[in-house]
């Protein structure tokens, strides 16, 4: 039989075109030295970071290239892309073929046929296909983006959490050192029955205190320096001195300019591609009711004569219709435009809440600055003059110092209230690292 004779050479070509396969473990434990080794590169931010230690600008760029989330979120773009490079390809031939044989008897008993199905796409679906896995690599793409905004807005805010408990921590050590001289002090004139013991012990509880304060303190700055590191990308025991910094600088200023950026804020940017798959995907579908023709062109074999043969297949759209692909898709994307305006709405709700944090933050640290700060100052000055003259008012010195430690509290807690509004603030447009943009301060 002659279609025989193509067999092997048909089998040979399928098996030369297709792809193999290779395991691929991976080494978790060399990983985890590779992890433990790592340090913050190029050459020159390496040096920066290990003389001077590393500042908020130097950690924004090694986040972006060391973070876990964001390797996961580029490879996961990666992904995308291939589906990209292998969409709107013809479907893979079908080889046909039937054997029949005469029970009568014959000459020639055995009937033989076989053809080639080539499904032609008279609809242009590949085209509709390839627009599709543009869309959502596209998709795929803006999520690596936003990950990458997320990541760097999470460092900042982190970076001032910390610097804050780094702080506090300078002023509770202060604080204990001067509670320390005037326990000592005090612990004098109790002997010298100047004071009673009573008086004397008010220091001791004060310092006791605020050292079980401190060990809150230390524990809370630890925590906030291992999250610097999580999303560094670095190793918690890694050595490396961060730089502190409680000021964030707003990235759009204040201002009708603001408002007109929302529509291209992350959320609604990944909103409004979003429903661009939609869109996509819809098309596709209701293409898709169309039918493809396949032809069949072959051969046939009857009485040891050979002949060709060219048959056809076309589907009937008659009942289905691909109805509930495009019924589905019709709702998504009925959906993904609601979710897109409701976007828009959330990013300005959301926008003048942390326009008005950082306006109450902004007016709550002047106050703290300009009348709360020194006047505290003042007072522990005035106490500190009495206790020189050998006049040891132990609650009078005591509000004083207290009250000049809180003040001074209170104004990192309003600096850290402001840089976490400019925080949110910046959440809701692209950062500048990776929108080509400058930024811009109020």
């Amino acid at each position: 039989m002659h279609e025989l004779r193509f067999a092997t050479p048909i089998a040979c070509l399928l098996a030369a075109g297709c792809q193999t396969y290779a395991p691929a473990p991976v080494d978790l434990a060399a990983h985890a030295q590779a992890f433990a080794d790592r340090i913050p590169d190029p050459t020159a931010l390496r040096a920066s970071a290990l003389d001077d230690g590393l500042d908020l600008n130097e950690a924004r760029h090694v986040a972006l290239v060391f973070n876990a989330e964001l390797r996961v979120a580029r490879l996961r773009a990666g992904v995308v892309q291939a589906s990209v490079d292998t969409a709107g390809r013809w479907d893979d031939p079908e080889f046909r073929g039937d054997f029949a044989r005469i029970l009568e008897g014959v000459p020639h008993p055995w009937l033989a046929g076989g053809a080639i199905g080539l499904t032609l796409p008279i609809t242009g679906r590949p085209s509709l296909e390839k627009e599709l896995a543009a869309s959502r690599h596209g998709e795929a793409l803006l999520q690596a983006r936003q990950a990458e905004a997320a990541v760097l807005n999470a460092l900042d805010e982190a970076w001032v959490t910390w610097s804050t408990a780094r702080l506090s921590l300078q002023l509770l050590e202060d604080l204990v050192a001067r509670l320390d001289g005037l326990e000592a002090m005090a612990t004098r004139l109790s002997a010298a029955h100047e004071i009673s013991q009573i008086e004397a012990r008010t220091f001791t509880l004060a310092k006791v205190a605020r050292q079980a304060e401190l060990l809150d303190v230390r524990s809370k700055l630890r925590d906030a320096e291992l999250e610097i590191r999580r999303l560094l990308g670095l190793a918690p025991d890694r050595d490396l001195a961060l730089v502190p910094s409680v000021r964030i600088d707003v990235r759009v200023a204040a201002g009708e300019r603001r408002r007109a950026l929302l529509d291209e804020s992350p959320r609604v940017a990944l909103a409004r591609r979003r429903h661009e798959v939609a869109e996509r995907n819809l098309a596709l579908a209701v293409r898709k009711q169309w039918p493809e023709l396949t032809l069949f062109p072959g051969f046939q074999e009857e009485d040891a004569q050979p002949r060709a043969a060219l048959g056809f297949a076309l589907p009937i759209p008659l009942w289905n219709r691909n109805a509930r692909e495009i019924a589905d898709a019709r709702a998504d994307r009925e959906q993904a435009a609601e979710a897109l305006r409701a976007s828009l709405e959330g990013a300005t709700q959301d926008l003048a809440r942390a326009e008005l944090r950082s306006d109450a933050a902004r007016e709550r640290r002047a106050l703290v600055d300009a009348q709360l700060v020194p006047l505290a100052e003042q007072q522990l000055l005035d106490a500190q003059r009495l206790v020189e003259l050998g006049r040891l008012d132990t609650l009078l010195i005591l509000d004083a110092l207290t009250r000049s430690h809180e003040a001074k509290v209170l104004a990192l807690r309003a600096a850290l209230a402001e840089a976490e509004a400019a925080v949110a603030i910046n959440s809701l447009f692209w950062p500048a690292s990776i929108a080509g943009e400058g930024a811009e301060a109020r």
